[in-house]
C-alpha cells in the first residue's frame, strides 16, 4: 500500500479579545457621558428660561422708551391695568417653589378662583434665587445706565421680595387684570404702579383694603 500523507488542518489565528472590549468601554463610557450631560442641560435651560423669561422684556427696550413704557403701565390704587406693557415677564408657569406659606395659600385660592372664572394665572417668576437676582440686577444696570434707574424696575437680592419668597409676577396679561380686581380678596396686593404683574400679600386681614400703590420698585428707598 502506498502510504499517504497526512493531512494537518489549518490552524486558525489567535482570537483577541482585548480591542473589542476596549470598544464596548468606550461606547459605554460615552453613553454613561451622554446620560449624564442631559440632565444638566435641561437644568441649565430651565434656570434660562426663569430668568430670560423675565428679563426679555426689558432687554427689548431702548432707554428712550422707559417713560413710555412707564405710562402704560401705571395705574391707580385699586384700578386695573389699561393695556399689556412691554416690561413684562413672559414665559411658563414656573410653580410655587419656595413661596412663603402665606403668598402660596393665597395664591393656590385666587388661582382656583380665577379658573372658575375662565382665567389662568401663570407664576412666570415667583421665588428666585440671590444669585439669579443679581443677575437680572446686573443685567438691567447695563441696560438703563446706572443702579438707580435699574432699581426701577429690578431690585438687588437684598432688597427683593422674590428673593424672599414673597412675590410673585403673574401672566398673561388676563390674569394680572383679573388679579388686580379680585386679588385683594385673597390678601394679594399689585405692589408698585409700574408693574401690574407683581403681586405680594398686602392685606392679609378679612375686609383689608390694599395700600396705595408705589410708583416703583425704587421709590421705597
Amino acid at each position: 500500500m502506498t502510504s499517504q500523507p497526512l493531512r494537518t488542518r489549518p490552524v486558525p489565528p489567535p482570537m483577541t479579545f482585548g480591542a473589542p472590549k476596549r470598544q464596548r468601554t468606550t461606547r459605554r463610557g460615552q453613553g454613561m457621558a451622554a446620560l449624564i450631560g442631559v440632565p444638566l442641560l435641561l437644568c441649565t435651560g430651565l434656570g434660562a428660561v426663569v430668568i430670560n423669561g423675565y428679563h426679555d422684556a426689558l432687554a427689548a427696550r431702548s432707554s428712550t422708551d422707559q417713560s413710555a413704557d412707564a405710562a402704560a403701565g401705571t395705574t391707580a390704587a385699586g384700578a386695573q391695568p389699561d393695556a399689556p406693557n412691554t416690561h413684562a415677564p413672559t414665559g411658563p408657569d414656573v410653580g410655587m417653589a419656595g413661596l412663603n406659606p402665606a403668598l402660596t395659600r393665597a395664591m393656590t385660592r385666587a388661582r382656583e378662583a380665577a379658573t372658575l372664572d375662565g382665567v389662568t394665572i401663570n407664576i412666570v417668576s415667583g421665588h428666585r434665587s440671590p444669585a439669579a437676582q443679581q443677575i437680572l440686577f446686573e443685567q438691567a444696570i447695563a441696560k438703563y445706565g446706572s443702579p438707580e434707574a435699574a432699581s426701577q424696575w429690578v431690585l438687588p437680592p437684598d432688597k427683593s421680595e422674590h428673593v424672599t419668597g414673597g412675590a410673585v409676577d403673574v401672566g398673561p396679561y388676563a390674569a394680572a387684570k383679573w388679579l388686580s380686581a379680585n386679588g385683594v380678596k385673597f390678601g394679594l396686593c399689585q405692589r408698585y404702579a409700574n408693574e401690574y404683574w407683581h403681586f405680594e400679600v398686602l392685606a392679609p386681614a378679612t375686609g383689608q383694603k390694599c395700600p396705595a400703590l408705589e410708583a416703583n420698585a425704587a421709590s421705597g428707598d
